[in-house]
């Protein structure tokens, strides 16, 4: 009796590959990326990857491919593999409940958590071959004997297993359903540190970890402890950083403490004042800035060999403003919707949070650390010791202006935004590679 309902039970949940669920997994900027013509081929394409679905044998095709530091990462190599994987995905996250980390409300948290005038300990760290090391097997198994889990997806589970010679032990680094198993992985392991003594705020970013605490309070101990049980372990390098509360006098020296999460530094001041929140000031990390400051270079030694002035201050152009672009990772709302990205709004919360007794405020963030970007920008240009100067100073000189108005900070500053065409960021980009 059992068993017949839960058969009636699944008839009524439509299949994640129906034409219409996985018409829903197509995004903007597919046409672009996949070379069709969504306009005219969609139905077709659907009706392929709904056929193929829900076959007994799912027929996928997956690439793979070695990222800088030797791991080998697994991506869709067609089309319709990237539908049915999106769909996969999609209905995994809602069969279990998956939250997935935000990005914004991590940060917001962060600030928040900054500005308190308590004594805290911050400990940021990572978890060692994550994707490579956490077991899956439980969980895939736990899908498969899942009876409210379609047929079809569990063969598609099994396909791409097949596909990729991997054992239901490896979580495919790349492949979105991954991130799923991960999260079903370490669900019970953020729930167990959250209530841990000591422990006031718990962050994960996929396998980046940012701890604050009570001083004194053993936390890298305490993570090892229960990653151990999951048979995974933490990278050796950590950061660490103590925040004391010195309350404010002529006698007490001002001191600041830091640390980096998700692309931002966080400094934040020691010294407080009664029933004020702390102050504190919002910038970009060094690690991204030196991520800029080496595309930056990659594009003037591009310059150098090739003479193309044009597409050198494109580059340099397109590292220091912001864009609009329509968004290619939504399935719901407008086709035509847009995103703005960039210098700035890749780092909005950058900012100048002061001391106050109130509700807490922003002050517009004066981006010291890209005015010392500019510098590096400007000698590396003009520089009379540049290599690059002499290429520079042969250029016409409405080129050589617009190459001298070229700022980190600006961009920050007044948001600049500048259009290019899809065709116009691939060759921008080319030159950096996978750096």
């Amino acid at each position: 009796m059992l068993l017949l309902l839960t058969v009636e039970f699944r008839k009524l949940i439509p299949s994640p590959y129906s034409t219409e669920a996985l018409k829903n997994c197509v995004r903007v900027g597919d046409s672009g990326r996949w070379h069709v013509d969504l306009e005219a081929d969609i139905e077709t394409i659907v009706s392929s990857a709904a056929a193929n679905a829900t076959t007994e044998k799912p027929t996928l095709s997956i690439s793979a491919k070695l990222d800088k530091s030797g791991k080998t990462i697994f991506f869709a190599g067609d089309f319709e593999t990237d539908l049915i994987l999106r769909a996969t995905f999609r209905r995994l996250v809602r069969r279990f409940g998956i939250y997935l980390p935000n990005r914004e409300a991590i940060v917001s948290g962060i600030i928040e958590a900054s500005s308190e005038a308590s004594p805290f300990n911050v400990v940021r760290c990572d978890i060692k071959s994550f994707y490579e090391s956490l077991d899956a097997k439980p969980h895939i198994e736990r899908i498969l004997a899942d009876t409210r889990t379609s047929t079809e997806l569990k063969n598609v589970l099994r396909a791409v297993y097949d596909t990729t010679g991997l054992p239901v032990s490896t979580a495919p680094r790349g492949l979105a359903f991954s991130s799923v198993i991960a999260e079903m992985t370490l669900r019970d392991f953020d729930k167990k540190i959250r209530k841990s003594p000591g422990i006031h705020r718990f962050f994960r970013y996929a396998d980046d970890i940012l701890v604050f605490s009570l001083p004194h309070v053993p936390v890298l101990k305490i993570l090892q402890a229960e990653l151990t049980s999951l048979g995974l372990e933490l990278n050796k390098k950590t950061e660490q950083c103590s925040v004391a509360s010195q309350k404010t006098s002529r006698n007490v020296p001002t001191s600041y403490r830091h640390f980096n999460y998700l692309g931002y530094n966080f400094r934040t001041l020691e010294n407080v004042k009664s029933y004020e929140s702390r102050e504190l000031n919002v910038s970009i990390s060094r690690a991204k800035l030196s991520k800029r400051k080496t595309r930056l270079f990659y594009a003037l030694h591009a310059f150098k060999k090739d003479g193309d002035a044009e597409i050198l201050l494109d580059r340099l152009s397109y590292l220091s403003v912001n864009r609009s672009v329509f968004k290619t990772k939504h399935t719901r709302g407008s086709r035509r919707q847009k995103i703005r990205t960039g210098i700035h709004y890749n780092y909005a919360r950058c900012g100048f949070y002061p001391s106050t007794k109130h509700r807490r405020k922003k002050e517009e963030h004066l981006a010291a650390e890209l005015v010392e970007l500019d510098v590096v920008l400007k000698n590396a240009l003009f520089g009379q010791n540049s290599e690059f100067a002499e290429g520079i100073s042969k250029l016409p000189t409405a080129t050589y202006d617009s190459l001298s108005r070229v700022s980190f900070a600006q961009g920050f500053r007044k948001r600049l935004m500048k259009r290019y065409s899809r065709a116009r960021v691939a060759k921008i980009c080319k030159v950096w590679g996978h750096d």
